[in-house]
């Protein structure tokens, strides 16, 4: 499967500064329908027998790198990583990979957070890294702000995704507040204006981390399926290393 072509598809930011700025990008679609329909049927079949094994009404499943060679080469392809350079002005590497799909059976409400969690493949106690959990199987751990500032995720959008089908609403510049507490959350997510990330079938969101955002539940509830990829362009320390780093 073709996933990317050239690099010359994708959408040109208009600056590192204004990506800088606001802590989004909304990319014009870049996979056609058909290989968007590809990778989503892949995908499909994993989070079912993901869904098997747990009994629950999972809608998303991790560790994708190890599961599938095509979301594998799909998010180191030189595409991929040309546009994160031309937006953040910094070479970038994949270091984990989920996907998710929103649809009448797990039609969820996402409250306004930041993403503040990364993983890791053993837990080693570092100076900064705090709140160590697991998730399947998997060491989670909060890492100091500064590792967070230096990481972008890349959503690329397998189905059409608007306002009526749970888009994401984020608050532009709030990734430059540093890790908020739940009630900061709560008082900019109360006074600040809002966007919503409409993203055509094949299209790419690219935001920090930290950047606060949260989705309704679809009104229009069909598959919304996102493959979500977290970059980083720095290893980690005290020979903690990330869990799927290529």
């Amino acid at each position: 499967m073709d996933t990317m072509g050239a690099a010359s598809k994708i959408q040109a930011p208009d600056s590192v500064e204004l990506f800088d700025r606001l802590g989004f990008h909304i990319a014009l679609p870049v996979i056609s329908p058909e290989n968007c329909d590809l990778q989503a049927g892949e995908l499909d079949a994993l989070l079912g027998s993901h869904r098997t094994k747990s009994k629950n009404k999972i809608a998303g499943v991790r560790n994708l790198f190890a599961r599938s060679p095509s979301v594998r080469k799909l998010a180191a392809a030189p595409s991929m990583l040309h546009l994160l350079r031309e937006l953040a002005g910094l070479d970038f590497f994949p270091v984990r990979a989920i996907y998710f799909d929103k649809n009448p059976q797990a039609n969820w409400l996402v409250p306004w957070h930041q993403d503040s969690v990364v993983a890791v493949e053993e837990r080693i106690e570092t100076c900064g890294f705090t709140g160590w959990s697991e998730k399947d199987g998997v060491h989670h751990v909060h890492p100091p702000a500064g590792i967070l500032e230096k990481m972008v995720v890349l959503r690329l959008h397998l189905d059409d995704c608007g306002a009526e089908n749970g888009a994401l609403k984020v608050i532009p510049g709030s990734h430059r507040k540093g890790i908020l507490k739940a009630e900061d959350i709560l008082c900019h997510a109360t006074q600040e204006a809002a966007v919503v990330c409409g993203v055509a079938k094949g299209g790419i969101l690219v935001m920090r981390p930290l950047l606060l955002h949260a989705s309704m539940p679809s009104k229009n509830p069909v598959h919304r399926r996102v493959l979500h990829v977290e970059y980083a362009c720095i290893d980690l320390p005290n020979v903690l290393r990330w869990f799927e780093s290529q």
